[in-house]
Order: C-alpha cells, then structure tokens, then sequence
C-alpha cells in the first residue's frame, strides 16, 4: 500500500523481532497505551496505537496529546489513563506505523495524507498498531490528571 511503511517481509520481520526485544526490556522501554480519563478497555476490541513509556513520561496529559497525534485539547484535556500491555504480543498482532509525526505511517508530504480533525501530525513517537490484539491485554498503570506531570519510578514498570 502507497504512503505506509514500505520494507520487504523479511525485513519487517526483523523489524518486529527488534521491537519486541526492546519491549521485553521494560522500564522505559515499557509498551503504553493512553486512553481519554475515565477510560477503560473495551474487550471487544483492538488496543490500536501505542508507544513507548519513555516517550509520555515527565510530560502532563495536555503535552501528550501533541506527542502522540492527537488534536489539542481533544482526547485528553481532562487528563488520561495510561496501561501496560501485557502480555507482550506476538508480532502478527502488531503492525509498524512509523512514527507519530507521520500518522499511520503516511509521510504528510504523500499524494495520499489525508489530514484528519483529530489526528494531526505528533511531535515523533514510535507507534505501533496492536490491531489483532483486544484490550482486555491491557493493564492500568496509571490516572494522570489534568496539568499534572507524569512522574512515575521507571523501576516500578513490568518487566518482561
């Protein structure tokens, strides 16, 4: 498909091998998914994008929503529920979508990027499609309130 991550199958193979690596390290390294305050996983469907702990930490809900791809003041405004994944999934049940600043994985200088209300382009987080895999895989973490930071001991975050 034009405009998405274009890499022979061999390689995203690799590519998935590595990102799993990395996230079996846990700590910062820890698989997030950020959800709207008052959120809770719905089992009947996908997780959909996450990121990287190391990427949202230190940073208020507000400063998030730019680093992951949402419109301001949208998703998050009232602050945010951040979970772990767990367990890590397999890699056919993720898919590569590049990085936030590119959304789903389309370069916003494509033919193809359709600019969308909600999702703008975010500030460059890696983020990663769980889209064969439900929510009832997702663990809270964590209520971040409205302008408070993230502050949250790395060490405290599963391993995997």
């Amino acid at each position: 498909m034009r405009g998405f991550l274009t890499v022979e199958p061999m390689d995203i193979d690799k590519l998935k091998q590595q990102v799993l690596a990395s996230w079996h390290d846990g700590g910062m390294e820890t698989l997030v998914k950020v959800m709207p305050l008052g959120s809770t996983p719905d089992n009947t469907r996908p997780i959909g994008y996450c990121t990287k702990f190391k990427y949202i930490a230190g940073r208020t809900a507000r400063e998030i929503e730019g680093i992951v791809g949402f419109a301001a003041d949208t998703k998050l405004v009232h602050g945010a529920e951040v979970f772990t994944v767990t367990p890590l999934p397999k890699a056919h049940q993720f898919e590569l979508r590049g990085y936030s600043n590119t959304p789903a994985g389309v370069s916003t200088s494509d033919p193809l990027y359709v600019p969308h209300a909600l999702y703008p382009p975010g500030y460059g987080a890696p983020q990663w499609d769980l889209c064969f895999y439900d929510q009832s895989h997702l663990l809270h973490l964590l209520t971040l309130g409205p302008g408070v930071k993230l502050s949250y001991m790395s060490s405290r975050l599963p391993s995997h």
